[in-house]
C-alpha cells in the first residue's frame, strides 16, 4: 500500500520545503477556501530586511537550512510577516524538527490569515511525524473545515490510514479522487479498497474504467496486474499486458515499454518457454532477456549467435567471456579451438571482468588440458576468494592439486566435496576415483 510519505513530499513541494531556491517563493499560492477576506496582520518595517533575505537565500543555496531558518525567523520577529514564519517552520519541517513546528505554530498561530492553510498542514503533519495520531486527525480535520483541497483531503484519509480507520480513510480519499481525477488519488483508494474494505470488485472496476478512459497510465497498469495475479487471473494478466505493450510500443515510451515486455516475456514463459522466444525474435528483441531464454531451453547455438550479437554491439567484455564458454563447449574437436578460448578469456579477464566463474572456468581448462597447471591454480584460488564454498572450484583446485602431485592434499579436498554433493555428477566421480588412486 502506498505509504504516507508520498503525501509528506506533495506537502514538502506545496510548502517549498527543498530551500533550494534562488528566489523568495511565493508562498501565497492559490487554494480553494471558502474564506473570502483574510485577517490583515500588522506588520513592522525593518531596515535591513532585504539584506537578511539573501543571506537567508543564499544560506539555503549553500544547505545551511539551520542557518537559513534562524534567518527566517529573525525575519519574522522584526516584521511580523507571516510569510517568513512559514518559511521557518517549513525548514524546521524539513530539519525534522518537528518539535519546534509545534511550539512555534502554537505561539504566533493566528486564524483566517493567508498563510493558515500551509501553516495548519504543517503543524498536523509534525503531529503526524511525532506520532500523536489522534491530535494530527483532530488538526487535519479542522484545516479541512477551512480549505477543503484535494491535497487536504488526502491527508486526512492518510492519517486515517495510519490509525487502521479504513473505512474513514476511503472516504476522504473517494472526495479527494472527485476533486482532482488524479492516477495518484486512485492509486491508493483502490489500493485500501480491494486489501482493507473487502470491495475488491469496485476496486478493480475503477481501475479498468479510468484506463479505458485515460490511458495505459503504467502504476495503475501495474495495480491492476497485481490484484489479477492475487486472483490468479492469467487471462486478464496477458490480454492487459498485451494492450499495455501495444500502447507503449505505439508511443515509443522505450522505458516503460522494456518493463512491460519483461512482464509479458515472464508470463508468457511460465506457460510456454518457446512461445516467449517467438515473441521476442518476431520483435526482433535481442537482449539478456532472450539470451536467458535460450539457455533456460538449452538453445546454445542461438545463445552463441546472440552472444556474439550483443559483443559486437556492446563490446561488454563479459560477452566475450560467455562467447568462449560456449564457443569451447559447441566445439565437435575442443583441443582445437582451446587456443582462442584462451584468448578470449585473457582479455576480457584482463579487461577487468573479475568474475569467479570465469576465473574457475579458465582455470580448469588450463589444468585439465595440462596447458599451465600454475596458473589454473592461482586463477581458481581467486575465485574461492569470492566464493569459498563453492564446490565447483574446490574441485578445480583438488584436480589442479591432483595434476601437481599433491595427492594428498587433492585428496583431502575431494573427500569434502564428494561428502557434500555425492558421486551422481559424472566429472566429479571421475576425479574422485584418479585421486584415490594417486593416494594408494
Amino acid at each position: 500500500m502506498p505509504s504516507y510519505k508520498k503525501y509528506l513530499i506533495a506537502a514538502s513541494l506545496l510548502f517549498s520545503l527543498t530551500g533550494c531556491s534562488n528566489e523568495v517563493v511565493n508562498l501565497n499560492a492559490q487554494t480553494a477556501t471558502i474564506q473570502e477576506k483574510y485577517f490583515q496582520v500588522k506588520t513592522k518595517k525593518f531596515l535591513p530586511e532585504n539584506q537578511y533575505i539573501m543571506f537567508a537565500l543564499e544560506y539555503e543555496y549553500q544547505r545551511y537550512f539551520k542557518n537559513a531558518r534562524e534567518l527566517y525567523l529573525k525575519l519574522f520577529e522584526e516584521t511580523n510577516k507571516y510569510e517568513y514564519l512559514l518559511k521557518y517552520l517549513a525548514l524546521s519541517f524539513q530539519l525534522s524538527d518537528f518539535k519546534k513546528v509545534i511550539s512555534t505554530t502554537d505561539k504566533y498561530y493566528i486564524e483566517n490569515i493567508k498563510q493558515e492553510e500551509e501553516l495548519l498542514r504543517l503543524y498536523s503533519l509534525s503531529l503526524f511525524k511525532l506520532k500523536e495520531f489522534d491530535k494530527s486527525i483532530v488538526w487535519a480535520k479542522k484545516l479541512l473545515s477551512k480549505f477543503e483541497t484535494d491535497t487536504n483531503l488526502e491527508l486526512l484519509g492518510t492519517f486515517y490510514l495510519q490509525s487502521k480507520d479504513f473505512t474513514k480513510a476511503l472516504d476522504y480519499f473517494k472526495r479527494a479522487f472527485a476533486l482532482n481525477n488524479s492516477a495518484n488519488t486512485l492509486l491508493t483508494l483502490t489500493n485500501i479498497q480491494y486489501y482493507y474494505t473487502s470491495d475488491k470488485d469496485n476496486s478493480k472496476e475503477s481501475l479498468e474504467n479510468y484506463i479505458s478512459q485515460n490511458g495505459y497510465i503504467y502504476n495503475l497498469c501495474i495495480q491492476l496486474l497485481s490484484f489479477y495475479e492475487q486472483e490468479k487471473d492469467r487471462n486478464k494478466i496477458l490480454d492487459l499486458l498485451n494492450k499495455m505493450y501495444e500502447n507503449y510500443k505505439y508511443k515509443n515510451n522505450k522505458e516503460i515499454l522494456e518493463r512491460t515486455r519483461g512482464l509479458l516475456v515472464r508470463y508468457i514463459s511460465q506457460k510456454n518457454l518457446n512461445e516467449a522466444i517467438i515473441f521476442l525474435e518476431t520483435e526482433n528483441i535481442k537482449d539478456n532477456l532472450l539470451l536467458a531464454l535460450y539457455r533456460t531451453v538449452n538453445d546454445t547455438k542461438k545463445a552463441y549467435e546472440l552472444l556474439n550479437y550483443l559483443y559486437l554491439k556492446t563490446n561488454n567484455l563479459d560477452y566475450l567471456a560467455q562467447i568462449a564458454i560456449l564457443e569451447f563447449e559447441l566445439a565437435s574437436d575442443k583441443k582445437i579451438v582451446i587456443p582462442e578460448v584462451i584468448a578470449k578469456f585473457d582479455k576480457a579477464l584482463g579487461g577487468g571482468i573479475n568474475k569467479a566463474m570465469y576465473q574457475n572456468y579458465l582455470a580448469y581448462l588450463l589444468i585439465d588440458y595440462n596447458i599451465d597447471i600454475k596458473r589454473g591454480l592461482d586463477l581458481v584460488a581467486k575465485a574461492l576468494k569470492q566464493e569459498p564454498k563453492n564446490l565447483a572450484y574446490l574441485d578445480t583446485l583438488a584436480w589442479g592439486e591432483y595434476k601437481s602431485k599433491n595427492c594428498k592434499k587433492a585428496y583431502d579436498l575431494m573427500k569434502d566435496i564428494v561428502h557434500e554433493a555425492g558421486l551422481e555428477d559424472n566429472e566429479i566421480k571421475q576425479h574422485w576415483d584418479k585421486i584415490k588412486e594417486c593416494t594408494k
